[in-house]
């Protein structure tokens, strides 16, 4: 069994999956009491899933780009269970959970989390080429977006006015219903980086915040996993 954390934001979501396959998850609204919530929400997951801390065999999290308090909740408790029950830590970018559930239908999906001061974090994923991840402003999303993405993630509801009037009325917009990410799409995520042998250094693996220095840094790419 494999735990999935993803505390990147005010939404949080854990879950149990087996071999990437959700079996149990828990998703909940927190505004800054991550540090409070998580580790009881773990326990009843674990009750819910009928199994003991001791039955995990991977942990999957969720590195950002996120709040600073509410990363470093989820990025602590994740690393310290896999150095006690030395199992594998899979590190997987927000961005990328926010778009896997929409690859594969036929269009580039541009996955968004705000950055705030009217900035957003952007990932940009197409068909056969790697995803390309960037901070950019509000005004910037015209040029930065293709015409025919699919427009996804928890940023989604800032810029929503911005996406119709840059791209119609025919713009494709994800339901944008809070909260965007689930542990599942986490889990599905964890798997296929554990099955490609792409295992974190608990010691050295790091977050990547909202207000961490690349947001001073327009169009900055960064690796969306760790």
């Amino acid at each position: 069994m494999e735990l999935a954390i993803d505390t990147s934001t005010r939404f949080a979501s854990i879950g149990l999956s087996s071999q990437g396959e959700s079996v149990v998850e828990l998703t909940w609204r927190s505004e800054r009491n991550h540090s409070v919530e998580l580790v009881p929400n773990i326990m009843r997951l674990f009750k819910r899933g009928r199994i003991g801390v001791k039955d995990l065999e991977a942990i999957y999290i969720a590195t950002g780009p996120g709040g600073f308090s509410a990363l470093r909740v989820g990025m602590s408790a994740a690393k310290a269970m896999a150095v006690s029950l030395d199992v594998p830590l899979i590190a997987v970018g927000t961005l990328d959970i926010e778009a896997q559930p929409y690859l594969g239908l036929g269009s580039p999906v541009c996955a968004l989390v705000g950055a705030g001061r009217r900035r957003l974090y952007i990932g940009d994923f197409r068909e056969g080429a790697q995803p390309v991840y960037r901070v950019i402003e509000h005004g910037e999303l015209a040029t930065a977006a293709q015409a025919d993405a699919l427009f996804c993630g928890e940023g989604v509801p800032q810029v929503t006015e911005l996406i119709r009037g840059a791209f119609g009325d025919d713009a494709k917009i994800a339901n944008a219903s809070l909260p965007t990410r689930h542990a599942g799409a986490l889990g599905a995520l964890g798997y296929m980086e554990l099955q490609d042998g792409g295992i974190a250094d608990a010691f050295s693996l790091e977050p990547l915040y909202l207000r961490s220095s690349q947001v001073n840094t327009a169009n900055r790419t960064w690796r969306g996993r760790g």
